[in-house]
């Protein structure tokens, strides 16, 4: 369904152009051929700019811990195509994100930040079982160029995952990974450096990334911690590196909640309590 702004935009747009049409049409007959030629162009260059606003209006934006989120509708990462019905914010400010059914069809959640942010410390409290959650069930937390056009796919992007990636990584079920800043993408898009491991945790998670030019520090604690604060520490790694390896550019944060290679056997959902970012 558009927003009301959508729908507002959708019928500025249809009667600005009826009535451009309509004014080129009734002119036509008395123009020189080099001013109907300019009109020509002159509408095709209008149509384009009104259907991008169109399409900027209709976009689904969501408001959450602080900062203006673009939410996907169609294509993303797996299986299944974003749906922002999958998307809610619940009355404690609490961010719900699904993987669902409806009428044969599955849908997944993805969500993506309108500002960039750079080097500092990215931290999200995670409510839910995610170390057993269905075994094509991936829940990411990652800054992501490619999502504003910083770099390509495969390079500009640090991620806390949470998956058994459909039983393909060895009893894992989660991961940190860092693909390479841009212009230096591996072959066939292969990250700069990545961990896989196992490990229990429960209902409530913190999981936090402190990101600089040259390291990154990735912690899981069980509960919630303050940043700038640890304990319960269920697993921490640091990948250092150089300007090559680890992103420099500030980029867009992401949230998604995707299926891989196959959907899962029932519906699947998560709540992401809070984001914070402390710039370095």
């Amino acid at each position: 369904m558009l927003s009301g702004d959508a729908v507002i935009w959708r019928a500025t747009v249809k009667k600005i152009l009826s009535a451009v049409s309509e004014s080129s049409r009734g002119s036509r007959a008395n123009t020189h051929p080099f001013a109907t030629e300019w009109a020509n162009r002159f509408l095709a260059t209008l149509c384009v700019l009104l259907l991008s606003a169109f399409n900027f209006a209709s976009a689904q934006t969501v408001t959450w811990a602080g900062h203006t989120w673009l939410v996907t509708k169609g294509g993303m990462a797996g299986v299944a195509p974003g749906d922002p019905a999958n998307v809610e914010i619940d009355a404690k400010g609490y961010l719900h994100l699904s993987i669902v059914q409806r009428e044969g069809k599955w849908t997944a959640s993805e969500l993506f930040t309108t500002d960039d942010l750079g080097f500092g410390t990215y931290q999200w409290v995670v409510e839910g079982n995610v170390y057993d959650m269905a075994p094509t069930t991936v829940l990411g937390l990652f800054p992501y160029g490619p999502a504003h056009h910083t770099g390509v796919d495969g390079e500009n992007e640090i991620d806390i995952e949470f998956s058994q990636w459909n039983k393909t990584c060895n009893g894992c079920n989660a991961d940190f990974t860092v693909y390479p800043s841009t212009g230096n993408r591996k072959p066939k898009g292969v990250s700069a450096w990545e961990d896989n491991f196992h490990v229990n945790g429960g209902t409530l998670t913190t999981a936090r990334m402190e990101w600089a030019s040259d390291h990154i520090v990735f912690t899981l604690m069980n509960g919630v911690h303050a940043i700038g604060t640890t304990g319960d520490v269920i697993k921490t790694e640091t990948y250092s590196s150089d300007s090559t390896n680890i992103p420099q550019a500030a980029l867009p944060v992401g949230i998604n909640f995707w299926c891989f290679k196959n959907t899962p056997a029932e519906n699947q959902s998560v709540v992401i309590r809070d984001f914070q970012f402390v710039p370095r």
